[in-house]
């Protein structure tokens, strides 16, 4: 299917798209997420950010080209954004930890969670709430729309906004666009 862009697509054009795509993506993130419901979010992901953006969505290669790409790129983004999360529970662990550790680690260590902070205090509360419960509690996007009361929607793009800012105070994490 040869779609030059999005902007003009129906919802039943999109969902044909979708369904047609879905597992096969699903198996391909797989890979990068080695978690079958890590590899689901991220096609959903991807699906709903090309929906929200059809107007501005430009497709220069195939259709299921256009997907493979999205769908690698942020399986990348969440394995970067992994990192980030994975400094911060280093830190609390040195934290508690009480042997000695190296005074440069040390450093390292807290600057990056002031930098963190600093990102995360930038965020509504809502957003802190959800970006909390999705990467420090480990709930799906469906459970945090439950349990907030807030659509999955809602959810996503709180997410999407958190990681944006994280990506501007962590350029190092960031993928070259």
């Amino acid at each position: 299917m040869e779609v030059e862009n999005f902007k003009n697509i129906n919802i039943e054009t999109f969902e044909i798209i979708f369904k047609k795509y879905y597992s096969e993506l699903c198996r391909f993130a797989l890979k990068y997420t080695n978690r079958n419901e890590d590899a689901e979010e991220v096609v959903q992901d991807v699906f709903y950010k090309i929906w929200e953006k059809r107007f501005s969505v430009k497709v220069k290669v195939s259709v299921k080209s256009y997907l493979y790409i999205s769908v690698r790129n942020k399986c990348l983004q969440n394995i970067n954004h992994k990192k980030i999360i994975r400094v911060y529970e280093k830190h609390i662990e040195m934290q508690n930890n009480t042997e000695t550790t190296n005074p440069h680690e040390t450093l390292v260590f807290e600057e990056s969670i002031d930098i963190f902070n600093e990102a995360l205090n930038t965020l509504p509360d809502k957003c802190i709430e959800i970006f909390k419960l999705s990467r420090f509690k480990g709930l799906r996007y469906k459970e945090i729309a439950k349990e907030m009361s807030v659509s999955v929607k809602t959810v996503e793009a709180n997410i999407s906004k958190a990681l944006k800012t994280f990506r501007i105070y962590f350029p190092e994490y960031a993928l070259n666009k």
